[in-house]
């Protein structure tokens, strides 16, 4: 008896979120009040530049576009340093967004925290999407250079 007990919360489900999201910023949205950033990527951020690329707004308005409307369902994964959950999402067609968004070149693997995204960060490199095609600084680094 005693080990059905210290399993149980082994078996226990994910804590998920679904809804129709609004876009804070390349990695951050808002699902009935509740700020979401996702989980494993880092975005460029809404006012940097890649050489002449305005990457942290295309960032924002590629998440927008990907999102379109459409219900995410996101599953926590833990809660970051302000509060907020930090979670895989996916579209309803099973598409995980934040993975989209590194491969497209809008964000990239964001390896403090995970290696889940390397093959679609080395996809974007390799065929120099988005800002790969321009050279930059990565988010982090932004972030540490403009504070």
């Amino acid at each position: 008896m005693a080990l059905c007990v210290v399993a149980l919360p082994a078996l226990a489900k994910p804590q998920v979120i679904s809804g129709v999201a609004y876009v804070i910023d390349g990695d951050t949205l808002v699902i009935r009040k509740r700020h979401i950033r996702l989980f494993g990527v880092d975005a460029f951020e809404r006012d940097q530049t890649c050489g002449r690329f305005r990457c942290g707004i295309e960032a924002r308005k590629a998440l927008r576009d990907l999102i379109n409307g459409r219900t995410l369902t996101c599953e926590k994964q833990a809660i970051d340093t302000y509060g907020r959950m930090v979670a895989i999402c996916k579209i309803s067609a099973g598409l995980d967004i934040g993975g989209e968004m590194v491969r497209r070149g809008l964000a990239v693997a964001y390896r403090s925290f995970s290696m889940r995204y390397l093959d679609e960060e080395a996809y974007a490199k390799s065929h120099r999407l988005g800002a790969w095609a321009y050279g930059f600084k990565s988010p982090l680094q932004y972030r540490r250079d403009t504070r």
